[in-house]
C-alpha cells in the first residue's frame, strides 16, 4: 500500500535520501549536487533538505512509502498564489514501474488540493529523456504542455494539472 508521510529530521530520512542519490538512474536525471559530480555527502543533503523539514515555508518535502517503508521522494514548492511545482522519484530501483510513483504522486495531487484550495495549476518538468518519469507523469493527470530548457539546460517537458 502506497502512503505519504512528511520528511523528518532524521539522519534515517536523511541517509535514505543519500543512498538514493548514490543510484546511477537517479544521478542522471535528479539533483545530486551537479551532474557528472561525485555522489551528494550526507552533509549537503541535510544543509539542503534539514531547513524545508525544520522550516517548511514554500517548499514541501514527503516521503513516499511502501507498506510502511521509504521507497520514494516527493516534494511540492510555491510558485506563486495560485501555482505550485512537484519534484518526485522512487529511489530503489526494484520498485520503479510498479505504479508506486503515479499514486505517490496521484496522492500528492489531492493533499496539495485540500491544503491549498486556491492553487489552479500544478506542474512537473522532467527531462524530455526521461521517459519512465513522463509515463509515471501522464497516469497521475499531468497533461504534456511544451517542452522548455531545465536549470542545467538539459530539455524538459512542461506537464500541468489545472483545476478549474
Amino acid at each position: 500500500m502506497i502512503s505519504l508521510r512528511l520528511m523528518e529530521d532524521t539522519m534515517e530520512d536523511y541517509r535514505a535520501l543519500q543512498s538514493w542519490f548514490h543510484e546511477p538512474e537517479l544521478q542522471e536525471f535528479v539533483w545530486c549536487d551537479e551532474k557528472g559530480e561525485p555522489p551528494v555527502s550526507l552533509e549537503r543533503i541535510i544543509e539542503k533538505y534539514g531547513q524545508r523539514v525544520k522550516h517548511p515555508k514554500d517548499v514541501f518535502p514527503y516521503f513516499i512509502l511502501l507498506n510502511g517503508k521509504a521507497i520514494g521522494f516527493i516534494q511540492y514548492y510555491i510558485q506563486d498564489a495560485t501555482t505550485i511545482g512537484l519534484d518526485m522519484w522512487i529511489g530503489r530501483v526494484e520498485d520503479r514501474s510498479r505504479g508506486y510513483g503515479s499514486e505517490g504522486l496521484r496522492q500528492m495531487v489531492e493533499i496539495i488540493h485540500h491544503k491549498h484550495p486556491q492553487v489552479k495549476t500544478l506542474f512537473i518538468d522532467p527531462e524530455v529523456e526521461n521517459k519512465r518519469a513522463i509515463r509515471c507523469y501522464a497516469k497521475a493527470g499531468f497533461v504534456p504542455e511544451g517542452e522548455l530548457l531545465g536549470e542545467e539546460g538539459a530539455p524538459c517537458l512542461m506537464m500541468k494539472i489545472c483545476f478549474e
